[in-house]
């Protein structure tokens, strides 16, 4: 059935502009030239788009920038690596190979590796985003069959208006939707943006018909989020069993994948199940901690990810496509369901159907007791974030035949390409300006940008309280070190030391333990309280260092250079 399905969108997108007259039509290629000719047109593209990328993710670093807390700890664990050792605890972030391609490289080039991730991991972001515009846009020409009506570029550009539109609505939808968090936590060097944009690769090489490259570009969106495994399996699955050929691909796959999942965290806690653990004992605002973890994780979390509209049109595409196939089946049988515009329409509903099936996937592993963090929840969002885009594209291009049918015009063809923009225009209108269906859900820019600027102000506040107070190596001269606990990986970090030398400040209600020597003060938002308090410690009289930005510090027991 998969491949039936991805020769019929192969099939569809061949089809976009007629033929050119025999009389000047090439020479035929063999089919292997042929092939050829497809694998390099994608690799050209993909290449393309990670330069490109990658350009505008150096670019983002001329704002204030820095990691976040996971980050942090990757890149501390790629810098032990180089230096021949690991330590990984039940008390911080999980161990997760994706990142570690590229932090374990980077390690090599110093204070510099911080910054050289969150290129690649805004790179990715901004590659999900082109490639959810792309797969809208694809999708939405072969479903509302705008295949080119003429050999003209004009006739080419009409056609392509609710396709269009379908690709910047998809992209827009994914990019600043509110909830999700997509550009915070992405600017802060998480990695979902960049499996999010693997995956949405990983889908077009099914549909140009290459499952093998699909196989291996879904081996490294199984190397960040494990839950992907079950859809990745089943692909590997379905290969052992139509491609003999790819059998030593798919078990050697699954093998490197449970080693480089495993091995290191045995290695750097004595445990393989260290990073289950810590995923298992999540942060006590967690939806884990519900009533229902899986109603909250669906109803508060995963709901919430996407603009309502993109939501709904979503659904309606799906109802739509199921009927639409329900009576050409019983009608024309299983020829009429298998035309490009229906196995388009039936993959861009599998397409949503998936996003859906991952939000239950992530409310089960809530309910299980992960975390059920809103950026675990990206994958998913992008492909019901298509389907609703490819929704709003087939409207505009649904309303526009109806108008031209209506306009009793002899030149129809010359009617639907105005007409096509017009409907296009028409939906956009609606998707930006319907009631109060996507305000109150868009980010606000200035807002973000304030959020991110202050993270980064904790970076540099923290790196120059150290450098005044007289480096790395005093600091730690003075002896336990205690920090508010999402920053703990930032100043190991600083200190050059595993996180097991730092104190995450105590938690609300728990007994501190003995005062730490050095208080390293200061705020994970803008918002929040200043942690750790003093007052935890009653009977010792701390000595004010000084204040480096949003960070001040603190010592007992030593002394160091005032600032």
């Amino acid at each position: 059935m998969l491949r039936r399905l991805a020769a019929g969108v192969v099939t569809a997108s061949t089809t976009d502009f007629p033929a050119t007259p025999a009389a000047s039509a090439p020479p035929p290629a063999s089919t292997a030239n042929a092939r050829m000719n497809w694998l390099r047109a994608g690799r050209n593209f993909y290449l393309a788009l990670a330069a490109a990328c990658l350009f505008v993710g150096a670019l983002s670093l001329l704002i204030p920038s820095t990691p976040s807390y996971d980050p942090w700890s990757w890149l501390l664990w790629s810098r032990e690596i180089v230096h021949g050792q690991l330590t990984i605890t039940t008390g911080g972030t999980s161990w997760k190979p994706l990142p570690m391609i590229f932090t374990i490289p980077f390690a090599l080039f110093g204070n510099a590796a911080p910054d050289l991730w969150l290129v690649v991991a805004r790179a990715g972001a901004l590659a999900a985003v082109v490639m959810v515009f792309r797969l809208a846009y694809r999708l939405t020409r072969q479903v509302a069959g705008l295949f080119g009506e003429t050999a003209d570029d004009t006739g080419r550009m009409t056609a392509i208006a609710p396709a269009l539109l379908a690709g910047v609505i998809g992209a827009v939808a994914l990019a600043l939707s509110a909830s999700g968090g997509f550009v915070s936590s992405n600017t802060l060097g998480y990695s979902e943006g960049l499996a999010t944009a693997l995956l949405l690769i990983a889908i077009e090489r099914v549909l140009d018909g290459r499952p093998r490259q699909a196989f291996v570009v879904g081996f490294f969106v199984a190397l960040d989020r494990p839950e992907i495994w079950l859809f990745w399996g089943l692909l590997g699955l379905w290969l052992l069993w139509k491609d003999p050929g790819a059998r030593v691909l798919v078990v050697a796959s699954a093998v490197l994948i449970l080693v480089v999942w495993f091995v290191p965290v045995q290695l750097g806690c004595g445990s393989f199940s260290c990073s289950v653990t810590r995923a298992v004992h999540p942060r006590s605002n967690s939806l884990a901690f519900a009533s229902s973890p899986f109603e909250a994780e669906l109803s508060r979390a995963a709901w919430p990810t996407m603009l309502l509209r993109i939501k709904v049109v979503a659904a309606l595409l799906i109802l739509a496509v199921a009927v639409i196939v329900w009576r050409t089946w019983r009608r024309e049988g299983r020829a009429g369901v298998s035309t490009p515009a229906n196995r388009a329409r039936i993959t861009t509903a599998l397409i949503g159907l998936g996003g859906l099936a991952w939000f239950v996937l992530i409310a089960i592993m809530t309910q299980a007791g992960f975390s059920g963090n809103n950026r675990y929840l990206v994958l998913g969002a992008a492909l019901v974030d298509i389907c609703g885009a490819v929704g709003f594209g087939w409207a505009a291009a649904e309303l526009a035949a109806v108008a031209v049918r209506r306009s009793r015009r002899e030149d129809t063809r010359g009617a639907s390409g105005a007409v096509r923009w017009a409907g296009a225009g028409v939906l956009a209108l609606v998707f930006m300006f319907g009631p109060n269906w996507v305000g109150s859900n868009l980010i606000s820019i200035p807002r973000t940008h304030g959020s991110l600027v202050y993270q980064a102000h904790l970076r540099e506040g923290m790196d120059a309280i150290i450098a005044r107070f007289g480096g790395a190596k005093k600091v730690l001269a003075c002896g336990s070190v205690m920090t508010e606990g999402f920053q703990v990986p930032m100043v190991s970090w600083a200190l050059g030391v595993p996180t097991t030398r730092v104190e995450a400040s105590p938690l609300a209600g728990s007994e501190p333990g003995p005062p730490p020597n050095v208080i390293l003060q200061t705020r994970d938002t803008r918002s929040a309280a200043r942690l750790p308090f003093l007052s935890s410690w009653p009977a010792v009289t701390y000595h004010y260092v000084g204040t480096s930005g949003p960070v001040h510090m603190f010592t007992y027991g030593c002394s160091g250079t005032s600032a």
